[in-house]
């Protein structure tokens, strides 16, 4: 009995991840394989502007005569005006855009000429290698749908803490910094293995997490990240092969916690339990930290519960799919598992994009953590950090709470295998785009009365409550992805939804489980909250002024 409790205490938490091996006459690789070469391009892509067409603005004193003489020595002339006075600008047959602004740039009465540059709706990283991720976004199954996210948020200011085998996020006594995380912002972090200040990897596979969660995204360099705007806190409770015990992960739980992470990232599990990790992430969960852990890759094996992901009352446990958006042969499923995210299949190539069907993201070969390329890899361990940078999305974007976090992913996935939760596919596929969506009000203003004075278009439901100020929602109005028709409607008119006309209009009050008008008007607004009461000062103001203007009305009248 004795041997079995050491056992459990000192069990070493395998991390998630299976990289493809490449087999040869020699036998079989011990690394992922590397995209090298022509196979994955790692220059910047060319900038997109409007063919034969140019921008021009001149100079305050030229007048429209010299303007429009320059433009005629030049052989353009002129498309459309702005009211600040750039020209949008024809150039002549034969002439390329480059040479046209340079000629003007050149000229001294131009005040500036570019490109007329192309914007797309939905932003789209220029990085090179992002075509190669299919598991953000793609054109046949969509991925998690990332580029819609991302016009809504990048994760800014918001903290992840990765607990895996470091990071490569500096240049310090043999490691070295990974040249695609050189525009990440990282806070200060841990290390539990060598019990020191630098959290670097030594092994490989946290930097690879590391990337997917908050790869320096749009800068031209490869590969992009998930929310690239928010805070990596790299710590070290994983050792050079991949494994730590229960207590250095808890102690790498208790110190992101208690220095202010939002998000712990887990890409690390063991089919053993205990109370010391059970109670770390207990600490985290009751103080507002999101924790996310790999569900494992043991399905062919057992499928066992693993680790601390079946701790599902404070854990999101994230199983993996593949690009077909099916289950993962090697995800383990159960009574634990919440979500799936993108973990790959290498012996597949789906998209037929010539690649095998894995993550990409950069990190370096074993042994060598100076020497970085870009690497396939397939695992839960890869769906994880999907899913973390998605909650760094939502609290960036106001989002409170794991409790809200979790909610918000889970009734947005996108539903598979038996309709509603299963334990093949928990409450589905993340959906990154329907998360960020659910936050925003389905109203078109949030004002004190009538919607004459219009707050904002699509503002959050957070915002228009922390002004103080009335919500007008359509009859399918969400907030927060929580409440639904019904909901609101009992919450905020609990006397009228009832199926009866107590308000005596006429009408059904609460006809239907589908629409809830409780009696009222569409077009009107309720409140979301009530209105803060006028001081005491405001009111008996307006109580001697309205004395003021009964008196002089009264003499006047007399007069």
């Amino acid at each position: 009995m004795e041997s079995k409790n050491v056992k459990t205490e000192v069990l070493a938490a395998a991390i998630c991840v299976v990289f493809f091996v490449a087999t040869s006459g020699t036998g079989a690789a011990s690394y992922p394989e590397v995209l090298v070469g022509k196979e994955l391009p790692h220059t910047p892509v060319a900038t997109e502007y409007a063919p034969g067409e140019i921008l021009v603005k001149f100079k305050p004193y030229v007048n429209l005569v010299a303007g429009s003489m320059t433009n005629y020595r030049q052989g353009t002339f002129v498309v459309s005006t702005l009211p600040s006075g750039t020209q949008k600008l024809k150039i002549p047959p034969g002439e390329t855009v480059e040479d046209m602004v340079n000629t003007y740039d050149k000229l001294s009465n131009v005040e500036y000429a570019e490109p007329n540059y192309v914007v797309h709706a939905h932003m789209v990283p220029n990085d090179p290698g992002y075509q190669y991720q299919w598991h953000f976004d793609n054109d046949e199954y969509g991925g998690i749908n990332m580029e819609c996210a991302w016009n809504m948020s990048t994760g800014t200011d918001v903290v992840v803490a990765v607990l895996d085998t470091g990071v490569a996020y500096e240049n310090y006594n043999g490691y070295c910094e990974a040249p695609d995380l050189k525009g990440t912002t990282f806070v200060q972090g841990y290390d539990f293995i060598n019990m020191d200040a630098h959290p670097n990897d030594d092994h490989y596979h946290g930097t690879h997490v590391t990337g997917t969660v908050a790869q320096t995204t749009n800068n031209g360099t490869c590969v992009a990240g998930v929310a690239f705007g928010c805070k990596i806190m790299p710590v070290k409770v994983l050792n050079e092969t991949g494994s730590g015990t229960h207590f250095v992960v808890a102690e790498g739980i208790y110190y992101a916690t208690d220095n202010d992470t939002d998000v712990i990232s887990m890409s690390l599990a063991g089919p053993d339990t205990s109370t010391t990790l059970k109670d770390a992430v207990a600490y985290a969960y009751n103080n507002n930290v999101t924790v996310i852990a790999c569900a494992g890759n043991n399905y062919e094996s057992g499928n066992l519960p693993q680790y601390p992901a079946a701790y599902d009352d404070y854990v999101i446990a994230v199983g993996a799919t593949i690009y077909n958006e099916t289950r993962a042969d090697y995800s383990n499923t159960g009574a634990y598992l919440d979500l799936m995210a993108p973990g790959g299949d290498q012996s597949l190539d789906q998209n037929g994009d010539g690649q095998p069907d894995g993550v990409l993201q950069q990190t370096f070969l074993p042994g060598d953590p100076c020497n970085f390329d870009y690497y396939l890899a397939q695992g839960t361990s890869m769906a994880t950090p999907h899913v973390s940078g998605v909650a760094a999305l939502l609290i960036a974007n106001g989002v409170t709470g794991p409790d809200n976090v979790r909610e918000i992913l889970e009734s947005t996935a996108e539903d598979k295998g038996t309709p509603g939760w299963d334990e093949e596919y928990g409450w589905g596929i993340l959906d990154a785009c329907a998360a960020l969506q659910s936050l925003m009000c389905h109203g078109t203003c949030c004002n004190y009365s009538d919607c004459s004075d219009t707050y904002a278009q699509n503002v959050t439901c957070k915002e228009c409550i922390d002004a103080g100020k009335y919500w007008k929602p359509n009859e399918d109005a969400i907030c927060f992805g929580t409440e639904t028709p019904r909901e609101l409607c009992l919450n905020y008119c609990p006397d009228c939804c009832n199926g009866t006309d107590d308000n005596g209009d006429g009408k059904v009050d609460y006809p239907s489980e589908d629409s809830c008008t409780c009696g009222l008007d569409p077009s009107e607004d309720y409140p979301m909250q009530p209105i803060p009461e006028l001081p005491a000062i405001v009111l008996l103001s307006i109580g001697l002024l309205a004395l003021v203007g009964y008196t002089l009305r009264k003499r006047t009248e007399r007069q």
